[in-house]
């Protein structure tokens, strides 16, 4: 093998380590229960649906702009350090119950980078980055919508979506009140050249027309989610119009969650057939979901540990909480973060150590704050 292919295949494990992992475990477990046609049975094509449309659509709006134009809007309001770096904050946490915690970060990471890195110290810098990937995990929680891991549960356990807030909701505002109170660190000196895109990012061309299309699209899977419209509709009608409007957002989804969710479907299946296992897991989610929810996401990360944990228990209520504020901790706990610590990494001058702690401190404060949450208010 050539140094070159060796080299590629190297950097792809590296980016899509989750997915490697879950392939080959996959495939392991297939040398214990046989292939067989229900293999098929195991493999949530609503899911798989619904989060490919979603992804769709956000690449749509991010196509034409939206999202920074609307950043740049509420820019309007800020005067001084600290109110400008609560709203990339905010904007992390709303957002990303709509557009997800991932494309949240993707969004607004850079664009705080752009247009604070010079206002800030390095520590305040850190200190930025690591309270927007927080509100992001946080506010994600929400919806159903919100991260891969909600909408897996929400379909799997058949919620409704009054019952998923309501279930989530006291978390969430936790998650704002200590946010709000530590976007408070940041100095009230007022700002010095606010930087902002440029005009030209906010002009595409057939801009009207989009929007109503990817809004029309939104509400349309909107109306999936809720078990109104068969989620097959919705496929057919999303994929007609991108490839009408603009076919090249199917470049644009991410492939590899969706193939990493097919590969613990296989997995999580298999092992419900291999009997040693399955009672091994039953036995110690037993009364201890949340916990066990909470562990799993710190090593698996939170959309595995969802997947793997829900064939073991009923206990649905738990699960969704605990793999929720199990994406609080270590750095994999939630893939997310890995999103913003690379935006970071690649910042001249950043200390990857100093991140790393911070990180890791603010973290297990914001888990402590709502596992107390959890037993207040259970």
């Amino acid at each position: 093998m050539s140094k070159n292919k060796l080299s590629t295949i190297q950097s792809f494990i590296k980016k899509e380590i989750v997915l490697v992992i879950s392939f080959v475990l996959a495939l392991i477990s297939c040398f214990f229960v046989p292939i067989s046609k229900e293999y098929v049975s195991y493999i949530d094509l609503r899911v798989l649906t619904l989060l490919f449309c979603l992804m769709l659509i956000v690449a749509g709006f991010r196509s034409i702009g939206f999202f920074y134009v609307l950043a740049n809007k509420l820019f309007k309001f800020s005067h001084t350090i600290r109110s400008t770096a609560c709203v990339f904050v905010m904007m992390c946490f709303f957002g990303s119950m709509f557009i997800t915690n991932d494309v949240s970060l993707i969004l607004f990471v850079p664009f705080s980078i752009f247009v604070l890195k010079e206002q800030l110290s390095s520590k305040l810098f850190i200190f930025l980055v690591i309270l927007e990937t927080i509100a992001a995990n946080l506010g994600s929680m929400l919806t159903p919508i919100g991260n891969p891991q909600n909408l897996y549960i929400y379909s799997r356990y058949n919620f409704t979506i009054s019952q998923f807030v309501m279930i989530m909701l006291p978390y969430t505002l936790a998650a704002f009140v200590l946010l709000l109170a530590c976007s408070l660190l940041f100095p009230s000196d007022s700002i010095s050249g606010l930087r902002r895109l440029d005009d030209s990012m906010e002009q595409p061309r057939n801009i009207v027309a989009s929007y109503v299309v990817y809004t029309v699209l939104f509400v349309l899977v909107l109306t999936t989610i809720a078990r109104i419209t068969p989620y097959y509709i919705s496929l057919i009608v999303c994929l007609v119009a991108v490839v009408v409007n603009d076919r090249k957002l199917l470049s644009q989804v991410d492939y590899s969650l969706i193939m990493t969710f097919v590969f613990f479907f296989v997995l999580v299946g298999n092992m419900k057939h291999i009997p040693a296992i399955n009672d091994y897991i039953t036995s110690v989610l037993q009364g201890h979901e949340l916990g066990t929810s909470i562990i799993a996401s710190q090593f698996i990360s939170n959309v595995p540990a969802a997947i793997l944990l829900s064939s073991f228990t009923n206990k649905a209520k738990l699960l969704l909480i605990g793999v929720n504020i199990g994406g609080l901790g270590t750095m994999i706990a939630s893939m997310a973060s890995l999103i913003s610590y690379k935006f970071y990494a690649k910042e001249k001058g950043s200390k990857i150590l100093s991140y790393f702690l911070w990180f890791t401190l603010f973290n297990i404060a914001f888990l402590a704050v709502l596992v107390g949450v959890y037993i207040i208010t259970f």
